[in-house]
């Protein structure tokens, strides 16, 4: 079958939602399958640029001739599923929060500016038509598919899918500190693992890899908590460092606010280690189970630091909680060899088509 992915990119930024389709697109080909990457900038800011490529992506009509040489299109991310194509399925990673449950807060547009709110109502609008045409509809997570549905009444199934390099994830022996992977971003909250170290009754310590736009104020916050020494900030390290810290840490922490997958919670778990989150992360709760994988704590800084100084304190129950989590992941049947059978097989393939 011949077979489109579409997708955005936001420039100098790379992250799960990249390695999410360059997955996707690496596993149609594996099963034989001829892909069409269809890809295009996208810039958060100003508003006019959300707009622009609203506009860019919703002109695309690949409708003629049955869909041209692609049988079926594929569509992640926002704003792609506004092209046109007669056999469109979207697999939604998560819609433009800013405009949905970020709205109005720090994290969003702004409530009371006419601007942002004539563009999120556009959003809206666009997105409830598009999504509610589409073949079928897949969501990331089960915390996407909720938001879609409270949202835009557009019903939507949960799939998932493998990190990268799924296979090369193992246990080591576990050293004293604890594992912050992510970029570091105010809706990652680092900030939250690190007041919480400066709570702990523990001499455990923080990795954080990664980089982003509040390592300054991160490693601010350290220096002014007294703590700098038991925060260690990595930057960006290799596929094989990460897996490396994976094997070696505690535990790991992750933490975001209202997270649509995140990948960090499965390679800790393919890493035999448990999970300490929080119970406003979103996806991190449709994985860790409290008391039995990892830790759901509160998100106080307290909370957290009781859920560090128990797994420091206890060094096989935490073995324990990761081999649980690890089990757990081998349950759900997570491989791109389903995501592929559920995405070529959800609607119907127009007579003609696929040959």
């Amino acid at each position: 079958m011949r077979v489109g992915v579409a997708t955005v990119f936001t420039p100098d930024v790379a992250g799960g939602a990249e390695l999410h389709a360059d997955g996707l697109v690496d596993a149609l080909k594996r099963a034989g399958h001829q892909v069409h990457r269809i890809t295009g900038p996208f810039h958060f800011s100003p508003v006019e640029a959300t707009r622009y490529a609203m506009d860019a992506w919703a002109s695309q009509d690949h409708t003629r001739y049955g869909g041209g040489q692609i049988d079926r299109m594929i569509c992640l991310k926002f704003p792609t599923y506004l092209m046109s194509h007669p056999d469109k399925v979207v697999w939604l990673l998560h819609q433009h929060r800013p405009a949905y449950e970020l709205f109005g807060t720090e994290y969003g547009f702004p409530a009371g500016d006419a601007q942002a709110e004539a563009l999120r109502t556009a959003i809206i609008a666009d997105d409830t038509r598009a999504l509610g045409s589409a073949q079928a509809v897949f969501a990331n997570a089960g915390r996407v598919a909720e938001r879609l549905m409270a949202n835009n009444g557009v019903a939507s199934t949960p799939l998932y899918h493998p990190p990268a390099d799924a296979e090369a994830f193992h246990v080591s022996d576990a050293e004293p500190y604890i594992f912050v992977p992510s970029r570091i971003e105010a809706l990652k909250r680092q900030d939250l693992l690190i007041r919480a170290l400066a709570e702990t009754k523990s001499p455990a310590v923080a990795l954080i890899s990664g980089n982003g736009g509040r390592r300054e104020t991160c490693e601010a916050l350290a220096h002014e908590l007294g703590i700098a020494e038991r925060v260690r900030f990595l930057g960006n390290v290799t596929r094989q460092e990460l897996i490396t810290l994976y094997a070696k840490s505690l535990g790991v922490f992750f933490g975001p606010l209202d997270e649509d997958y995140g990948y960090v919670t499965l390679e800790a778990m393919l890493s035999s280690k448990p999970v300490i989150t929080c119970r406003d992360s979103g996806g991190p709760l449709e994985f860790v189970i409290d008391g039995q994988t990892g830790f759901v704590t509160d998100p106080q800084p307290a909370a957290v630091a009781a859920a560090i100084d128990r797994l420091y304190a206890d060094r096989r129950r935490a073995a324990q909680l990761g081999r649980n989590g690890r089990d757990r992941y081998a349950s759900m049947g997570i491989s791109w060899d389903n995501v592929v059978e559920k995405l070529l097989a959800a609607g119907r393939i127009p007579e003609g088509m696929g040959d």
